[in-house]
């Protein structure tokens, strides 16, 4: 049986659906992880670190799966941060964002210390491209 291959326009597709679930997967470890371990963020770095953390689970997870943290697009909210990332796999360019919601305590040094509460991505496909 012979099979025909597919276009670009299908190899975007396909890979738009698998970063879809990827990113579910991902935020759902790293909350699970941020929370078993206590993992406490100074309220200025969480874009940072956060952003960290998702570019190495996706290193691990999939070393086809380049990513990248677009440190110029962070915006940053009391309790809340948005990140963009950069990314290609071979069949595609995109970008993802991600929303980091968070909460603080007071810290005995004056300054609070955040946990995270929420990780979650948005992925559009219109973000999916074919690499040039």
């Amino acid at each position: 049986m012979v099979t025909d291959p597919l276009t670009g326009k299908q190899l975007v597709e396909k890979s738009y659906e698998y970063l879809d679930r990827l990113t579910k997967e991902c935020a759902r470890a790293l909350v699970q992880d941020f929370n078993a371990t206590h993992r406490k963020f100074e309220p200025n770095r969480i874009a940072s670190e956060v952003g960290g953390a998702v570019v190495q689970w996706f290193a691990k997870r999939d070393r086809n799966v380049r990513l990248s943290l677009d440190a110029a697009s962070v915006q940053q909210q009391p309790n809340l941060s948005r990140l963009k990332f950069n990314g290609s796999t071979k069949d595609a360019q995109f970008s993802i964002g991600a929303t980091v919601g968070t909460f603080s305590v007071p810290g005995g040094d004056a300054s609070p210390t955040s946990f995270v509460k929420t990780l979650v991505f948005s992925v559009d496909k219109t973000s999916f491209a074919k690499p040039k």
